[in-house]
């Protein structure tokens, strides 16, 4: 198969980074950038990378793009300082034929993510393109999840091994459910969904909350795992409120500069 250069982007990421840096080993090249860390995140990449760059961040998208762009190979695995690749991906990966790689543009994997330390089963697959070739790939603009799209539908393929998020993260409940982090996201989002012609209707506000609860908790099967499946059910709820209600509020800020 083709060589294969892993590029994690973090910051601050002491807690999460070394397990990272463990689960990209079968790489031809480890990249590391880091946007500023105040923690032991340098050491920690120096250890590990063939390379460590610090680059002021550029948003999600930008920092992502520049990390593809210092790799030395054409097909790059992005990875977020507080993910891994699962065994079995890795294996998948390197599985790939030149055929296999010559058809794509991109493969997608299911992201398996931890909430204080329990996987919520009910968010899989959460599909994320993180294996592309760099050439052959556009990175369309996004407030807050990036993404990367293939010439054409036909050369998106798909692997079935899972990334690991925040699987070793000492995050507690309060980087979950609150803080100033989560209102900042909230309303850079809002302002995209309003420049996209999105607005926020009072059906949004009084019923997609409920809807969001249900797929969630009974068509996800959140209640296979007790409390920790109702929380994370509720906490959807709420994420889906306060994201209309900050669009709502995008509304009124652009009417008042108008």
């Amino acid at each position: 198969m083709a060589k294969v250069s892993v590029v994690i982007c973090c910051a601050d990421a002491a807690d999460t980074l070394e397990a990272a840096c463990v689960s990209a080993a079968w790489a031809d090249e480890l990249i590391v950038v880091d946007s500023g860390s105040t923690d032991a995140t340098p050491r920690i990449a120096q250890r590990h990378a063939d390379r460590y760059v610090v680059e002021p961040w550029r948003g999600y998208t930008g920092q992502k793009q520049y990390g593809a762009s210092l790799a030395g190979c054409d097909w790059v695995f992005i990875l977020d300082g507080d993910e891994e690749v699962s065994a079995e991906l890795a294996d998948q990966v390197k599985a790939l034929t030149d055929l296999d790689l010559e058809r794509r543009d991109v493969f997608l994997m299911p992201r398996l993510n931890y909430v204080m330390g329990r996987p919520v089963r009910s968010w899989l697959p959460d599909w994320q393109s993180r294996l592309i070739h760099r050439e052959r790939v556009s990175w369309p603009e996004e407030a807050l999840h990036e993404r990367r799209e293939a010439s054409d539908p036909s050369r998106v393929g798909r692997l079935k091994g899972a990334i690991y998020h925040k699987r070793t993260s000492q995050a507690g409940f309060g980087d979950y459910f609150g803080g100033q982090r989560l209102d900042d996201r909230l309303m850079m989002v809002a302002r995209q969904m309003h420049e996209r012609g999105k607005r926020a209707r009072w059906w949004d506000l009084a019923f997609r909350p409920w809807i969001a609860f249900v797929k969630f908790y009974v068509f996800k099967r959140g209640f296979l795992d007790g409390a920790f499946g109702l929380l994370i059910a509720q906490k959807a709820a709420v994420s889906v409120q306060l994201k209309y209600a900050a669009l709502w509020a995008a509304e009124r800020e652009t009417g008042v500069r108008r």
